[in-house]
């Protein structure tokens, strides 16, 4: 009896024990980090050494694990809002996205770290600025943590294009003619990969020929100016200028079955539209042949300016959306001490000296706003140099996506069959075959622009 008193005194006993074990031992901490799958591997290293040297800095080690894991951009915001709970501390997303994250209550939290905002504020073009805020609950906030950037530009075939005639779309316009090619390929028919006509701006003052949610607001929207119909009418003779026989475009091809890959391997196409993401493709298909430019100038002639009260001979530029790729971070309590650790992260990711070395190992093009004067493999003479160098170029003519202040945008833009109709104008003339039609199919795309709808 007195055995069995004893035992079940020694369990009690060891129950208390490994409650107070229990309750006395810290759940593992974990920050929580999204990136690209390219980069994956790249950011856990850089955590890793930022760790050992906090731990080296510090009296106390770092309070929390690391995870870094692989999740495309594109698909975060979604991935995200799915389960904030279990969502990332820290992920990347395109800018465009950043309307949906913040609607309502916002899901994602403020940047309140003040060396993290003068940091900011110091590093990134002036573009960007308007990008990475946004207004919740009537009070305007900073939310993202720009580190990289992207730009259209033009990948040609130097066989057939020199670097004198790849400034302007005439000239390769003439030489596609000459040898039976089709000038250009555009990489997709939406409202992003086709927008250089769309985005054009006048070389001599930079005019835009469009108003796109102009600071925000959806009324702040114009497709109808004299100048965008001359552009579009232009654009029109660019994209049907076919020949005798009907096979070949000179001037622009939409998207085609083949890809723009074959056509520019088969030498088809002596040129395509695309970002840095299609870089590795276009150099597969085109090898030591690839040239890399900014999206070229073209001038309006008698026959594009009719109709309107823009004067023949006017220069115009190709526009580009001039992106940036950003980290965000989770919204935590009022109380919670993750917003200081995280954003003392975000400092470091979104450093200049991180964003140079990851250029450096897989050519992230970066969002510094000096990195084609500091960094020295932009500077060098290599092709990966050239389309980092190109890309900055182009963002003198290019606007960053204004779709962040509000979801809605982005998907009247983009979702709505605005781009469907720019197509057509440009490619169908049975539909608008004159000045006015024109301009009424490009009312149709400022109405959806503005309203998210046709007009009734």
């Amino acid at each position: 009896m007195k055995n069995g008193k004893l035992w079940s005194i020694c369990a009690i006993i060891l129950v208390i024990i490994f409650s107070l074990v229990s309750f006395g031992c810290k759940k593992e901490e974990v920050i929580k980090i999204w990136v690209g799958s390219e980069a994956r591997d790249f950011y856990h290293e850089k955590m890793e050494q930022w760790v050992a040297q906090y731990n080296a800095a510090n009296s106390s080690p770092f309070g929390y694990t690391i995870l870094v894991e692989a999740v495309d951009a594109g698909a975060a915001a979604a991935k995200f809002l799915d389960d904030t709970d279990a969502g990332a501390d820290i992920f990347t997303i395109a800018h465009d996205n950043l309307g949906r994250l913040i609607a309502g209550a916002s899901a994602i939290g403020p940047i309140t770290d003040q060396r993290l905002l003068a940091q900011l504020s110091n590093d990134n073009p002036d573009i960007f600025f308007e990008i990475i805020r946004g207004v919740v609950g009537g009070q305007e906030y900073t939310f993202g943590v720009p580190y990289r950037s992207q730009a259209l530009v033009l990948y040609y075939n130097r066989d057939y294009i020199s670097d004198e005639a790849v400034k302007t779309w005439e000239a390769i316009w003439q030489i596609a003619r000459a040898n039976n090619k089709q000038s250009v390929t555009i990489n997709g028919n939406d409202g992003f990969n086709n927008s250089f006509l769309v985005l054009a701006t006048r070389e001599s003052d930079g005019m835009p020929i469009a108003d796109i949610y102009l600071h925000g607001e959806f009324e702040n929207c114009s497709f109808n100016s004299d100048l965008a119909v001359a552009t579009m009418q232009w654009g029109q003779r660019f994209f049907t200028d076919v020949s005798p026989d009907g096979r070949i475009i000179y001037g622009a091809k939409q998207v085609s079955d083949s890809g723009w890959e074959v056509e520019l391997t088969n030498e088809a196409s002596l040129s395509m539209i695309g970002g840095s993401w299609n870089f590795n493709a276009a150099r597969a298909a085109l090898g030591s042949k690839l040239g890399i430019a900014p999206l070229p100038s073209f001038t309006l002639t008698a026959a594009d300016v009719a109709g309107t009260n823009i004067a023949p001979g006017t220069v115009m530029n190709s526009g580009t959306f001039a992106d940036a790729i950003m980290f965000v971070m989770k919204k935590y309590p009022q109380n919670s001490q993750r917003a200081a650790p995280v954003q003392e992260i975000l400092m470091y990711l979104s450093s200049k000296e991180v964003q140079e070395e990851a250029f450096n190992q897989f050519a992230n093009q970066p969002s510094y706003k000096n990195a084609a004067t500091e960094f020295a493999n932009i500077r060098a003479d290599t092709i990966e140099g050239l389309l980092s160098r190109t890309q900055y170029e182009m963002f003198a003519s290019g606007r960053p996506q204004p779709f962040g202040i509000n979801a809605r945008m982005n998907n009247w833009y983009y979702g709505q069959g605005a781009p469907a109709i720019v197509l057509d104008i440009l490619t169908n003339r049975t539909l608008y075959g004159t000045t006015a039609e024109i301009r009424e199919g490009m009312l149709v795309v400022e109405t959806i622009w503005k309203t998210g709808r046709r007009p009734d």
